[in-house]
Protein backbone atom coordinates (compact mmCIF):
# COMPACT_ATOMS: atom_id res chain seq x y z
CA UNK A 1 0.00 0.00 0.00
CA UNK A 2 0.99 3.39 -0.72
CA UNK A 3 2.65 5.37 2.19
CA UNK A 4 0.71 8.27 1.71
CA UNK A 5 -1.20 9.60 4.13
CA UNK A 6 -4.91 10.79 3.59
CA UNK A 7 -6.71 13.45 5.10
CA UNK A 8 -10.37 13.18 6.68
CA UNK A 9 -12.63 12.64 2.84
CA UNK A 10 -9.55 13.00 0.88
CA UNK A 11 -8.70 8.84 0.70
CA UNK A 12 -9.53 7.03 -2.48
CA UNK A 13 -13.03 7.54 -3.43
CA UNK A 14 -15.43 4.47 -3.81
CA UNK A 15 -17.37 3.53 -7.17
CA UNK A 16 -20.48 1.47 -7.73
CA UNK A 17 -19.98 -1.69 -9.28
CA UNK A 18 -21.77 -2.61 -12.51
CA UNK A 19 -23.64 -6.09 -12.69
CA UNK A 20 -21.43 -7.62 -14.31
CA UNK A 21 -19.07 -6.57 -12.21
CA UNK A 22 -21.52 -7.66 -9.52
CA UNK A 23 -22.25 -11.09 -10.70
CA UNK A 24 -18.41 -11.76 -11.22
CA UNK A 25 -17.45 -11.11 -7.18
CA UNK A 26 -20.65 -14.13 -6.15
CA UNK A 27 -19.32 -16.46 -8.72
CA UNK A 28 -15.96 -15.91 -7.32
CA UNK A 29 -16.62 -16.17 -3.74
CA UNK A 30 -18.19 -19.11 -1.63
CA UNK A 31 -18.64 -17.70 1.70
CA UNK A 32 -20.93 -14.50 2.79
CA UNK A 33 -22.82 -13.19 5.64
CA UNK A 34 -26.27 -13.63 5.64
CA UNK A 35 -28.35 -10.84 7.44
CA UNK A 36 -31.55 -12.11 8.17
CA UNK A 37 -34.50 -10.27 10.59
CA UNK A 38 -35.13 -11.51 14.60
CA UNK A 39 -38.49 -10.62 16.19
CA UNK A 40 -37.58 -7.18 17.09
CA UNK A 41 -36.07 -6.47 13.49
CA UNK A 42 -33.07 -6.39 14.38
CA UNK A 43 -30.46 -7.67 12.15
CA UNK A 44 -29.17 -11.40 12.93
CA UNK A 45 -26.09 -12.23 10.96
CA UNK A 46 -24.59 -16.03 10.07
CA UNK A 47 -21.49 -16.53 7.79
CA UNK A 48 -22.90 -19.22 5.08
CA UNK A 49 -21.39 -21.21 2.23
CA UNK A 50 -23.18 -20.37 -0.95
CA UNK A 51 -23.38 -20.91 -4.66
CA UNK A 52 -24.43 -18.38 -6.64
CA UNK A 53 -26.77 -19.01 -9.86
CA UNK A 54 -26.37 -15.62 -12.29
CA UNK A 55 -28.85 -16.55 -14.80
CA UNK A 56 -31.89 -16.88 -12.41
CA UNK A 57 -30.25 -14.47 -9.62
CA UNK A 58 -30.72 -16.89 -6.92
CA UNK A 59 -28.33 -17.17 -3.98
CA UNK A 60 -28.07 -20.95 -2.60
CA UNK A 61 -27.26 -21.98 0.74
CA UNK A 62 -27.82 -25.12 2.75
CA UNK A 63 -29.10 -25.12 6.47
CA UNK A 64 -29.61 -27.45 9.23
CA UNK A 65 -34.09 -27.16 9.64
CA UNK A 66 -33.58 -26.28 13.68
CA UNK A 67 -31.05 -22.92 12.80
CA UNK A 68 -32.00 -19.87 14.13
CA UNK A 69 -31.73 -18.13 10.22
CA UNK A 70 -34.20 -20.98 9.39
CA UNK A 71 -36.73 -19.74 11.93
CA UNK A 72 -36.30 -16.25 10.94
CA UNK A 73 -36.50 -16.83 7.54
CA UNK A 74 -39.82 -18.70 8.20
CA UNK A 75 -41.32 -15.42 10.32
CA UNK A 76 -40.07 -13.08 7.79
CA UNK A 77 -38.16 -14.07 4.37
CA UNK A 78 -36.70 -10.27 3.91
CA UNK A 79 -32.67 -11.30 3.59
CA UNK A 80 -29.41 -9.95 2.26
CA UNK A 81 -26.29 -11.74 1.39
CA UNK A 82 -22.98 -9.46 1.92
CA UNK A 83 -19.98 -10.89 -0.08
CA UNK A 84 -16.60 -8.79 -0.29
CA UNK A 85 -13.61 -9.69 -2.37
CA UNK A 86 -10.57 -11.44 -1.22
CA UNK A 87 -8.62 -8.02 0.10
CA UNK A 88 -11.97 -6.75 0.94
CA UNK A 89 -11.95 -3.59 -1.42
CA UNK A 90 -15.10 -3.97 -3.21
CA UNK A 91 -18.46 -5.77 -1.70
CA UNK A 92 -21.34 -6.71 -3.10
CA UNK A 93 -25.22 -6.95 -1.77
CA UNK A 94 -27.41 -9.02 -2.89
CA UNK A 95 -31.31 -8.64 -1.25
CA UNK A 96 -34.25 -10.27 -1.93
CA UNK A 97 -36.85 -12.78 -0.79
CA UNK A 98 -36.01 -16.33 0.88
CA UNK A 99 -38.09 -19.36 -0.01
CA UNK A 100 -37.08 -22.42 2.13
CA UNK A 101 -37.37 -25.58 0.70
CA UNK A 102 -38.68 -28.69 2.17
CA UNK A 103 -36.37 -30.73 4.73
CA UNK A 104 -34.59 -33.57 2.73
CA UNK A 105 -36.37 -36.52 3.77
CA UNK A 106 -34.96 -39.54 1.76
CA UNK A 107 -32.03 -39.85 0.03
CA UNK A 108 -31.75 -38.63 -3.62
CA UNK A 109 -35.57 -37.02 -3.34
CA UNK A 110 -34.95 -33.69 -5.27
CA UNK A 111 -34.18 -31.59 -2.47
CA UNK A 112 -31.16 -34.01 -1.41
CA UNK A 113 -30.07 -33.91 -5.21
CA UNK A 114 -29.80 -29.88 -5.33
CA UNK A 115 -27.81 -30.34 -2.10
CA UNK A 116 -25.80 -32.73 -3.74
CA UNK A 117 -25.52 -30.11 -6.56
CA UNK A 118 -24.26 -27.43 -4.21
CA UNK A 119 -21.51 -28.86 -2.76
CA UNK A 120 -18.42 -27.02 -3.04
CA UNK A 121 -15.59 -27.98 -5.53
CA UNK A 122 -13.23 -28.85 -2.28
CA UNK A 123 -15.95 -31.04 -0.19
CA UNK A 124 -16.53 -32.90 -3.50
CA UNK A 125 -18.14 -36.40 -1.69
CA UNK A 126 -16.32 -39.71 -2.13
CA UNK A 127 -19.51 -41.53 -1.81
CA UNK A 128 -22.35 -39.95 -2.95
CA UNK A 129 -25.20 -42.07 -1.80
CA UNK A 130 -23.55 -41.60 1.51
CA UNK A 131 -23.59 -37.54 1.35
CA UNK A 132 -27.61 -38.00 0.52
CA UNK A 133 -28.11 -40.11 3.87
CA UNK A 134 -25.97 -37.33 5.71
CA UNK A 135 -28.13 -34.57 4.55
CA UNK A 136 -31.54 -36.70 5.29
CA UNK A 137 -29.69 -37.30 9.01
CA UNK A 138 -28.99 -33.86 9.04
CA UNK A 139 -32.67 -32.23 7.92
CA UNK A 140 -31.24 -30.52 5.69
CA UNK A 141 -32.91 -27.85 3.37
CA UNK A 142 -32.45 -25.13 0.89
CA UNK A 143 -32.13 -21.49 1.66
CA UNK A 144 -32.85 -19.66 -2.07
CA UNK A 145 -32.65 -15.78 -2.20
CA UNK A 146 -34.19 -14.58 -5.12
CA UNK A 147 -32.25 -11.59 -5.52
CA UNK A 148 -34.19 -8.28 -6.55
CA UNK A 149 -31.80 -5.89 -5.40
CA UNK A 150 -27.85 -6.36 -6.38
CA UNK A 151 -25.50 -3.61 -5.14
CA UNK A 152 -22.28 -2.80 -4.30
CA UNK A 153 -18.84 -1.09 -4.60
CA UNK A 154 -15.29 -0.80 -4.81
CA UNK A 155 -12.30 1.96 -4.03
CA UNK A 156 -11.10 3.33 -6.81
CA UNK A 157 -7.72 5.57 -7.09
CA UNK A 158 -6.16 2.95 -5.18
CA UNK A 159 -1.92 2.48 -6.39
CA UNK A 160 -1.37 -1.03 -7.80
CA UNK A 161 -1.01 -4.01 -5.38
CA UNK A 162 -0.55 -7.28 -5.40
CA UNK A 163 -3.49 -9.14 -4.59
CA UNK A 164 -6.51 -7.18 -6.10
CA UNK A 165 -9.01 -9.31 -7.33
CA UNK A 166 -8.29 -10.61 -10.52
CA UNK A 167 -11.99 -10.31 -11.50
CA UNK A 168 -13.85 -10.12 -14.91
CA UNK A 169 -14.96 -6.82 -15.17
CA UNK A 170 -13.31 -5.74 -12.15
CA UNK A 171 -9.90 -4.56 -13.78
CA UNK A 172 -10.43 -0.94 -13.07
CA UNK A 173 -9.72 -1.73 -9.12
CA UNK A 174 -6.69 -0.88 -8.33
CA UNK A 175 -7.50 2.44 -10.24
CA UNK A 176 -4.36 1.76 -12.78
Amino acid sequence: MSSEIHGPGAGPASRPLGDGELTGLLAKQQFGALSTNKGGGDPQLSTVLYTWDPEQRVVRISSMADRLKVRQLHEDPRCALYVASDDFWSYAVAEGLAELSPVTAEPGDEVGLELLSMRPSFAAPADAQAFLRQMVADRRLVIRLRVSNLYGTALSGLPDQPGLPDLPGLSGLSGG
